[in-house]
């Protein structure tokens, strides 16, 4: 969010107490969200999916289409030949370390186990959810950094730009500053709706701990709330 505003702002440099007090404000409404009755989670993470799915879609559509360099992308040879390691540990390690940069499209498939609770015909549906996110989180991934390497045009300046977040700056350079910013519009939705789902499984783990009485102050986390049937005080601390 902050770095839309040093999108459409380019005078605006983001203040770490600025990140700070956002992520706070942030974390309160998750944790509300996260406390409501389940009839309304269901519906709020439906459509968290749904938009998340057409999101990405259109991005897949619109960098490469819409692209504003000349050509729209890359040839094979700069994308698959031009490989260098950009950090200061040794080749080998180097690319173990690269992983990291894209198992953030893996991530979050574990998420129906920890509310398999509270979905009905739990022992179909929560195997039947971690593998349809892990699948299409894997597949759909996979064209996302394609389509970056490949409409990247320089991307050491990604890395170093003042905006401060790297799929922004590459937004801009990729789609200039409107076409950026509505994309990465997409993206800020995408990534709150996100953040409640992990916020909603972080609140369900806490309680399932403390159910067992394996934190400390058990007997609080564990409490579920009778009429949101939620575990509200898991949710606050999450």
């Amino acid at each position: 969010m902050l770095a839309a505003g040093a999108m459409a702002n380019p005078n605006y440099t983001p203040q770490h107490w600025h990140t700070y007090l956002l992520t706070v404000l942030i974390l309160i409404t998750h944790a509300c969200l996260a406390s409501l009755h389940t009839r309304f989670l269901a519906r709020f993470n439906a459509v968290g999916t749904i938009f998340n799915m057409i999101s990405l879609v259109i991005f897949l559509i619109v960098a490469p289409a819409a692209s504003i360099n000349t050509p729209k992308t890359q040839p094979s040879s700069v994308v698959w030949g031009t490989l260098s390691n950009g950090t200061e540990w040794p080749v080998g390690f180097a690319v173990l370390m690269s992983f990291l940069g894209v198992i953030w499209t893996m991530s979050g498939y574990d998420a129906p186990f920890h509310l398999s609770e509270e979905c009905s015909n739990a022992n179909i549906a929560s195997p039947r959810a971690i593998v349809m996110t892990s699948t299409l989180g894997g597949i759909l991934g996979w064209f996302i950094v394609l389509v970056i390497a490949y409409t990247t045009t320089d991307a050491g300046a990604v890395l170093n730009s003042s905006v401060g977040q790297p799929m922004g700056t590459y937004l801009l350079q990729v789609l200039g500053q409107k076409g950026g910013l509505g994309i990465f519009s997409l993206v800020i939705i995408s990534c709150y709706f996100m953040g409640q789902g992990c916020m909603v499984a972080s609140s369900r783990v806490i309680y399932a701990y403390s159910r067992d009485g394996a934190l400390p102050g058990s007997k609080l986390w564990a409490k579920v709330h009778p009429w949101t049937r939620t575990p509200v005080n898991a949710g606050r601390t999450a």
